[in-house]
């Protein structure tokens, strides 16, 4: 798969269900955006920092590869 994925509604489903193996490598940048690795994506090391982040406190990159990966600040701050 090359690009970035459609997502419809909420995306945390969406991306909770693949590894990283099946992320395309444009994916694996905007997560790598946000500090996510294959080791803490697959569990075996501690989620990034802007895990735990509110959406305002993320910078500019960060709020723009999440809204690429089809996040709200709504969403985002739900999690």
């Amino acid at each position: 798969m090359s690009g970035i994925r459609d997502v419809d509604g909420d995306p945390s489903g969406t991306w909770a269900d693949l590894s990283w193996s099946d992320l395309s490598s444009e994916e694996q940048s905007l997560w790598g955006e946000l500090g996510w690795d294959e080791s803490s994506w697959e569990e075996d090391t501690d989620p990034p920092a802007s895990d735990d982040e509110y959406w305002e406190d993320l910078s500019a990159g960060q709020q723009a590869a999440l809204t690429k990966l089809g996040y709200t600040q709504a969403l985002w701050d739900e999690e």
